[in-house]
């Protein structure tokens, strides 16, 4: 009888082990969760439907994508776009790509500039509104409420495309004459759209840069009432993307 009982004891405490075990790697679940939640965050399409004061972006993925020397066999111009929306992350990665942070501790960005003036702005338009990117706190800032995407260029495809940037230099940061003003901020919007370019040959993006802009329009649509808008991009799936 009480080996009987010392055996029953025996599978009690081993039945209550493995439970304990059990149990413990049960607590990756939640993690999980949380990343779930994570993921949901970054397929979200807040900015397609929803008009906000102000936007938290994503983290931008700052790995991964295409290797560079394929990017840059990939990389071409794309005047038709389809309507599908682009999710919040993408528009993240977009931004970040073009003139993001990636030093944080110098504030040093992805697209140099001359003298590090940092001069050229972002303007965001999406079909909720426009907004403007501020790159240090990766947030976005609503200037006008509204789709004003067909305002962003003249050529019909912006009202199409889900995405458009436009480009303009904040004069009050450059210590030049205007003469160098004009030079510096026409090389340095080159290399942020440059980017961009490269951004959407990695992950299949159609894209094109636009200088047949109503450009005064534009200023004063964005309030750049400091300097001048340079140019415009149209962002999107190519037509016939799933």
């Amino acid at each position: 009888m009480n080996k009987y009982r010392m055996l029953c004891a025996a599978m009690f405490i081993t039945v209550g082990a493995s439970l304990f075990s059990c149990t413990g790697t049960q607590e990756p679940v939640g993690n999980t969760s949380a990343s779930a939640s994570v993921d949901k965050r970054q397929v979200s399409y807040i900015l397609e439907s929803t008009t906000k004061d102000s936007f938290d972006l994503p983290y931008p993925a700052v790995v991964g994508g295409m290797p560079l020397q394929e990017a840059l066999a990939a990389r071409a111009t794309g005047r038709e776009f389809s309507n599908k929306p682009l999710s919040d992350q993408q528009i993240s990665d977009i931004l970040w790509s073009a003139n993001g942070v990636n030093r944080k501790e110098s504030l040093m960005r992805t697209a140099p500039s001359a003298r590090n003036f940092q001069e050229i702005d972002i303007y965001l338009f999406v079909k909720s509104g426009i907004y403007k990117y501020d790159a240090v706190r990766n947030y976005l800032f609503l200037v006008k409420a509204g789709d004003h995407r067909r305002e962003a260029g003249n050529a019909a495809f912006f009202k199409t495309a889900p995405v458009a940037l436009v480009y303009a230099a904040d004069f009050e940061r450059m210590e030049y004459d205007q003469a160098a003003k004009d030079f510096y901020s026409a090389t340095d919007v080159g290399f942020v759209s440059q980017n961009v370019y490269l951004y959407c040959a990695s992950n299949k993006l159609s894209t094109c840069v636009c200088g047949y802009i109503d450009r005064e329009s534009l200023r004063l649509r964005v309030g750049a009432l400091n300097g001048k808008v340079l140019l415009t991009q149209a962002i999107g799936y190519p037509v016939g993307a799933e």
